[in-house]
């Protein structure tokens, strides 16, 4: 800074010189100052003059027409037109490589594992000089891990995008990749560094967003400000940066914030997904400014929009409770009384969405036995291998016809795929995705030795917290009062039939209590899950560990009150959501 001048006169002098080193020092300040308005006009002031001397973008590489013909007949399940499609295209194109990485998919989507590794390997030697086609190589190892689980080929993935890198060190989509993966691997630190790079060559883009993202998984919160009002003041109309910055509580919005997001909604050329998220953001605005029927409107637009582009399944919408009491019932699990993996590692933390699960998870994970794994789909994968297998239309069928072999293979199975989730030598872990609710029986069948730690809250509180909440993915019936009544009120019936069938098995955390009595409610968690009571799980605050969910910022302070009967401000807006939880909202405790 100069001398003798505040901040944002320094920042403001600097720019006549160097507006790069302008932008980083404004970052700074908004990151030392995250609530400060005159810290946000100055940062986007400068980064608003160093966007204008962007170059023009890089004119996408041309691929030949027949490539995205062929991603159009995959995606609608019409593999072998495609591999018929690509195997015309390369006679006349030999070893064209979009159309060799799109065949190796092919083979990978048939699980002919060795035939796509040959063909990748045969891309990597015939075009062993060309940075986009090792970029194209990491891009094709990475599809298929992520779509056939080759979890080895990740590495792949990266040696590939090395390459490119290697050959052309400014290569956007290569360095971006390297860092998405490495997110993806939770390497965060090292993926930090590849943003940071991928920033300085590249200061324009979308990346900022990520970069956000990724400083507030680490718990860097001002910094994270910081990297978002740099997204939305290189383009306005980013939703994501807009609802990112929503999504921190360290953050504030101005009346200029509103005013732009205003603008944004007005612009014709602004996508539906955008407008879900802007509409989101300005919610949380309007809540900050107290004009709830405001935030109450643009509540409703964002959800009605959001759940319009992408509307649930049947599967979703439907009660899990009438499946439930139909399947496991007494005579059923005395019967499997001693199946399954004995295994006693896991610890599922389950229940609704926004009712305090990472929280339990960051206290049990602040115990010397026991790490945090966070939030895993392993038992959804599981659930879809078992009706593969099965062939069985109806849910029930497959689970009451599991003899007990197969049950002890499916637990064993899950041991063996949440192991690459794992990185200390701690004896249990935890499995934290809230959605397992619906697979309590299987998880009591395939792992009778697995703990299962039910968070509830009361039932407004939560459910509004899931309807204020914009989900990246999944969580479909957050997006309705109507359903999120309906879900709130089904698991809550699914948990007490197995509490009634098996008494002591299950543990409840209240959330409510958790705050008013903390240190009673760890000792009986502790109790349940039967490790030491530990010091440490009561300053769980203080626990360094990634948390990647919504709630990363309440489990790094200390316990509080703040969301208690947040709801009551927009009652008028809720009458629906009441109407639906019917007897869940009163009796939910049990």
């Amino acid at each position: 800074m100069l001398d003798n001048l505040a901040p944002e006169e320094s920042i403001t002098k600097l720019a006549e010189t160097d507006l790069a080193l302008a932008c980083e020092k404004a970052r700074e300040l908004v990151a030392q100052r995250p609530t400060d308005e005159a810290a946000a006009a100055i940062l986007r002031n400068v980064v608003e003059r160093f966007a204008r001397t962007a170059p023009p973008p890089r004119l996408p590489r041309e691929i030949p027409a027949v490539i995205p013909k062929a991603h159009d007949l995959i995606a609608a399940g019409r593999v072998e037109e495609a591999e018929i499609l690509l195997r015309d295209h390369l006679k006349s194109h030999r070893h064209d490589p979009p159309a060799m990485h799109l065949m190796a998919e092919i083979a990978a989507h048939f699980d002919l594992r060795e035939d796509a590794e040959r063909i990748l390997g045969h891309a990597a030697r015939i075009h062993v000089n060309s940075a986009d086609a090792w970029a194209g190589l990491g891009i094709t190892f990475h599809r298929i891990a992520c779509s056939k689980d080759y979890s080895e080929f990740l590495q792949d993935a990266l040696t590939s995008l090395d390459e490119a890198i290697k050959l052309d060190s400014e290569h956007e989509d290569a360095i971006a990749y390297k860092a998405a993966i490495l997110v993806q691997l939770r390497a965060l630190e090292p993926a930090r560094k590849v943003y940071e790079d991928l920033l300085g060559k590249h200061p324009f883009v979308f990346y900022w967003v990520h970069y956000a993202h990724l400083l507030k998984t680490v718990g860097e919160f001002g910094p994270s400000v910081a990297a978002y009002r740099t997204a939305v003041a290189v383009d306005p109309k980013n939703g994501p940066g807009w609802w990112g910055l929503a999504n921190l509580k360290v953050a504030k919005f101005f009346p200029e914030d509103v005013l732009r997001m205003e603008e944004a909604l007005l612009a014709s050329d602004v996508p539906d997904q955008r407008r879900v998220e802007i509409n989101f953001a300005l919610a949380k605005a309007y809540d900050q400014l107290k004009d709830y029927e405001r935030a109450a409107s643009k509540l409703h637009v964002a959800n009605d929009l959001r759940n319009r582009i992408d509307p649930p399944s049947p599967e979703v919408c439907k009660d899990h409770a009438p499946f439930v009491r139909e399947v496991f019932t007494p005579r059923l699990l005395k019967v499997r009384e001693d199946w399954g993996d004995h295994s006693p590692d896991p610890i599922f933390i389950l229940g609704m969405p926004r009712a305090g699960s990472t929280l339990v998870e960051q206290i049990l994970s602040s115990h010397s036995l026991i790490e945090g794994t966070e939030e895993l789909f392993v038992l959804l994968q599981i659930s879809g291998e078992l009706a593969a297998a099965h062939h069985y239309e109806q849910p029930q069928q497959i689970v009451s016809a599991l003899n007990r072999d197969e049950l002890r293979s499916v637990g064993a199975r899950y041991i063996e795929l949440t192991r690459r989730y794992r990185v200390t030598d701690r004896p249990f872990f935890t499995d934290k995705n809230p959605a397992n609710w619906q697979y309590t029986g299987l998880i009591h069948s395939m792992l009778p030795n697995a703990k299962i730690i039910d968070v509830r809250r009361n039932p407004m509180d939560c459910c509004f917290a899931n309807y204020f909440q914009h989900f990246e993915a999944g969580a479909h019936f957050t997006y309705s009062l109507k359903e999120l009544g309906r879900y709130y009120s089904d698991y809550v019936r699914v948990m007490r039939h197995f509490d009634e069938l098996l008494p002591g098995r299950i543990h409840r955390v209240i959330h409510d209590d958790l705050v008013d009595n903390f240190e009673h409610e760890v000792k009986r968690l502790l109790d349940y899950v039967g490790v030491p009571f530990e010091e440490a799980c009561l300053r769980f605050y203080e626990t360094e560990r990634a948390v990647h969910t919504p709630s990363s910022e309440q489990v790094r302070q200390p316990i509080n009150r703040s969301g208690f009967g947040r709801w009551r401000n927009y009652e008028p807006w809720l009458v629906e959501l009441k109407a639906t939880l019917g007897d869940a909202l009163e009796d939910w405790r049990r």
